[in-house]
């Protein structure tokens, strides 16, 4: 682990003025540039080249000062349209040293502060690419957080209010492009809710909260068919949560009945009249279907109490 010299160092780098990106990303900011924070991304010791050179090389770094250092540098490239370097080293990277224990709490704590202040503010972003990835890296460092912890309780709730606020308000629902790569606002998302309904610290107000972002994201807006596997991302985070035994029964029903429905039209025989109402049968079938293959074989007694209003939902569509 750092001795406290170490992280000292650290966090004057994070830290630096003349760090024009990071600079946006502070405290009460509403607005933040990708392009700027993508400058960060190389260094004239870390060059594209070296980066890839890294991957190639399993992200081995023994010096830990150097491999701490580094993740800070990484975190501008969550920015950049180039997903051999976005998805391929930043995200890849980062997630090989948080998953395998090569970064202290302090860098954790750094990385977090750093993301969670930017995280769901108007981005300049023409690509799309520099929130989902937020997100994905979110996921992990909530990961890191329910295996051993290193948040604050206010950091925890700063996690679950940004988050929950930002799958409510997508409505970006580009996936894989073949030239920038993924985005998955949804998906990415739903992954920070699945780690934090692991946790055993997430208490049922924060637990309702990701149910009802989960729900406004069900049936997609703007007459969006999901057809990047989100269904299956949402549905996997809404059973961890269930599987905390904090909702019984009847909350459960009544989730189904608030968030899987044709509103605003009033009927789902009546969606085969436009498209948005195409849209959202799409979406509920796919939805409720990834519910059911998960839980169908199931003895556990809390998916098995699922079953009469998943089976009651999917009698109600045409």
């Amino acid at each position: 682990m750092f001795n406290k010299s170490i992280a000292v160092f650290i966090l004057s780098i994070v830290l630096t003025p003349v760090s024009k990106a990071k600079a946006q990303i502070s405290t009460e900011i509403d607005h933040i540039n990708a392009s700027s924070i993508g400058q960060q991304c190389y260094s004239a010791k870390w060059n594209k080249q070296k980066l890839l050179g890294l991957a190639e090389q399993n992200f081995v770094i023994e010096n830990e000062l150097e491999r701490a250092e580094l993740a800070m540098q990484l975190l501008h490239c969550l920015a950049i349209p180039q997903p051999e370097i976005r998805d391929g080293v930043a995200f890849t990277g980062l997630s090989n040293w948080l998953r395998g224990d090569r970064l202290s709490s302090e860098v954790h704590r750094l990385m977090f502060t750093t993301l969670i202040e930017g995280f769901g503010v108007e981005t300049d972003d023409k690509n799309g690419v520099y929130q989902p990835f937020v997100a994905l890296v979110l996921s992990e460092l909530a990961r890191v957080d329910r295996k051993s912890t290193y948040l604050s309780a206010e950091q925890r709730d700063l996690l679950v209010s940004k988050s929950t606020a930002f799958m409510s308000n997508i409505n970006d629902y580009r996936g894989f492009d073949e030239v920038v790569g993924w985005r998955h606002n949804v998906a990415h998302t739903a992954d920070i809710f699945l780690q934090l309904a692991l946790n055993p610290v997430i208490n049922k107000a924060h637990l309702t909260q990701m149910l009802n972002a989960i729900g406004e994201q069900v049936l997609a807006k703007n007459t969006h068919f999901y057809i990047y596997g989100e269904p299956e991302r949402l549905s996997t985070a809404l059973l961890y949560i269930l599987l905390k035994n904090q909702h019984n029964e009847q909350e459960w029903q009544h989730w189904l009945q608030r968030y899987i429905t044709p509103s605003p039209l009033k009927s789902w025989q009546q969606v085969y009249t436009n498209q948005q109402g195409l849209a959202q049968l799409h979406n509920a079938r796919a939805f409720l279907g990834a519910v059911f293959a998960s839980i169908a074989d199931s003895n556990n007694e809390k998916l098995k109490m699922l079953k009469p209003a998943l089976v009651n939902a999917f009698d109600n569509l045409p």
